[in-house]
């Protein structure tokens, strides 16, 4: 389906932009306009946002997110503590938690059965391929950091694969990836957090762009778009406080 008014109706944004005359709010006011079966790779995105919201709440902070959610911090809460109305990946991750305590390597536990449930249920290309760039890229940050603080990078990785091994066991400077991932040599450049997260924002917007560079028309631009605003969102601190509950099961995602 082309979604032809509605992509030449979102106004143009840049990266560097520092104020958004259409926000998040205003795009997912678009439900209606947008075909069902596109509406759930929306959710799909936005799912993080609650993985966010979780991850925050086992870990005992209560404060409010800035994050669009698909669902309510107090279902998250309830869910947490009775898993009745999530499908069996999320089941399966909160009945293995432990009675007491909540580890990174849970935290990778719940990343990992995020991205290994979003990436098989996306139905476009872009997204599969998004979500998996977005879990490689996770992966290489930890790596990262592990390394410099002197800790085995094996231990903070999420999911399989050749990116997954390289990282695990390379001892090269760049782990052997600079050549399929030519922008690792700009993170391992990054020494802040400040100068970190600017050049990780950087190489997700440049993504972005290139996997939907000879899109015209698709939904792939507003999925893109969506992406887009929420990183200047995040940055500008415009989300709604809470998030947006969308009215639906989520065993039927």
């Amino acid at each position: 389906m082309k979604y032809y008014f509605l992509i030449s109706y979102l106004p143009e944004i840049q990266r560097d932009d520092k104020k958004l005359k259409y926000g998040l709010t205003d795009l997912l006011g678009e439900k209606f306009h947008i075909a069902p079966k596109e509406w759930e790779e929306v959710e799909l995105i936005l799912l993080k946002g609650d993985i966010l919201l979780i991850e925050k709440l086992l870990s005992g902070k209560e404060e409010e997110e800035a994050e669009f959610t698909v669902y309510s911090r107090e279902f998250w809460k309830d869910q947490i503590k009775s898993p009745k109305e999530v499908p069996e990946w999320l089941t399966e991750f909160f009945e293995s938690l432990p009675s007491q305590g909540f580890s990174q390597q849970n935290v990778d536990h719940l990343y990992r059965a995020y991205f290994d449930y979003a990436i098989q249920k996306a139905s476009t290309p872009f997204l599969r391929a998004y979500l998996t760039f977005e879990r490689d890229l996770r992966n290489i940050l930890a790596a990262v950091r592990a390394r410099r603080q002197g800790t085995s990078p094996s231990d903070y990785l999420v999911g399989e694969g050749d990116v997954v091994d390289l990282l695990g066991r390379s001892s090269a400077e760049d782990f052997g990836l600079s050549k399929d991932y030519p922008w690792i040599d700009r993170i391992l450049e990054a020494k802040s957090p400040q100068d970190m997260e600017e050049t990780v924002q950087q190489i997700v917007w440049e993504t972005i762009d290139e996997m939907t560079e000879h899109n015209q028309f698709e939904f792939d631009v507003v999925l893109a778009y969506l992406l887009k605003l929420q990183i200047l969102e995040r940055e500008l601190g415009l989300s709604e406080e809470g998030g947006l509950e969308i009215v639906r099961k989520l065993e039927e995602l």
